[in-house]
Formats: structure tokens, C-alpha cells, sequence
């Protein structure tokens, strides 16, 4: 959980850079940084969080596989703003760490069958989380170094 919030703090901290340009690609094929925060915050709200309140509200769920990649285009996120989207994945990652703090030991390992792993447990989908996160804070980090 721990890395919900330091990650949480690292997406805060990019408004410590003086020039953030939101709207630079380092190449055509590659995200901005918008569309690194319009991505991260629509996977908090829809895949992240769902994921989450079916482990803890169903019995053995069905956990849908996600091909998040592709909204970039189709929701257009070049066209959104990217302060407003980081402060919405801030938002949203908050309400997902209120929500893993209030679970005891049990629902950590309840489990669910997710579309790509087979059977999973809350706990896998919190490590799928934070390796989502760190794939997409080294993308971060090298947009923010240009």
C-alpha cells in the first residue's frame, strides 16, 4: 500500500518542475505527459478501483481484462488538460488507498478469475497495480527530464 501513496506523492511533486510541458511527445508514437495522467487517472477509476470493489464485494468475481492503451486515441486525451487530469488521478488514487486501508487480512486473499491471469486474489491485483505504476512513472520521469 505503501507505494500507492509514494506514487501518489511523485505524480504531486511533478509541479516542483518550473517548464512541465504537458503537451510534448518525444516522439508521434509516444504519450505526453497528459496522456500519461488522462491514462492513469481513467485506469484508477475504471479498471483499478472495479477491480478492486469486485474482490471485495463478490464471492469469486469475474474480472475483466482491460485494453487501456487504446483509450489514448479514442478519448482523444491530447485534447484534455493535463493539471485537471493529474488532479483527478490524485483524487481517484485517494479514494483507492481509503479504500485498501479499511481491509482486513481475509479479503486480501479473496479471489476472483481475471480474463488474462486465471485465478487471482486482491493482493496480485494490488502488485499489477504498483507494476502499472512503475511502468508509468519511468515514462514520466523521462518526459519530465527532456
Amino acid at each position: 500500500m505503501e507505494h500507492l501513496e509514494v506514487m501518489a506523492a511523485n505524480v504531486r511533486n511533478i509541479l516542483e518542475y518550473a517548464d512541465v510541458d504537458w503537451a510534448w511527445r518525444p516522439a508521434a508514437e509516444e504519450w505526453s505527459l497528459t496522456e500519461v495522467m488522462c491514462h492513469l487517472r481513467d485506469v484508477e477509476r475504471e479498471v483499478h478501483q472495479e477491480r478492486f470493489r469486485a474482490l471485495i464485494e463478490k464471492e469469486n468475481p469475474f474480472i475483466q481484462g482491460v485494453s487501456a492503451d487504446e483509450w489514448a486515441e479514442s478519448r482523444q486525451y491530447k485534447l484534455e488538460n493535463g493539471l485537471n487530469a493529474m488532479k483527478e488521478f490524485l483524487l481517484a488514487r485517494n479514494s483507492t488507498i481509503e479504500m485498501l486501508d479499511k481491509l482486513d487480512e481475509d479479503t486480501w486473499h479473496k479471489e476472483g478469475r481475471h480474463a488474462f491471469l486465471g485465478q487471482t486474489s486482491t493482493h496480485e491485483i494490488l502488485s499489477l497495480v504498483v507494476r502499472h505504476d512503475d511502468i508509468h512513472w519511468q515514462q514520466i520521469s523521462r518526459l519530465l527530464e527532456k
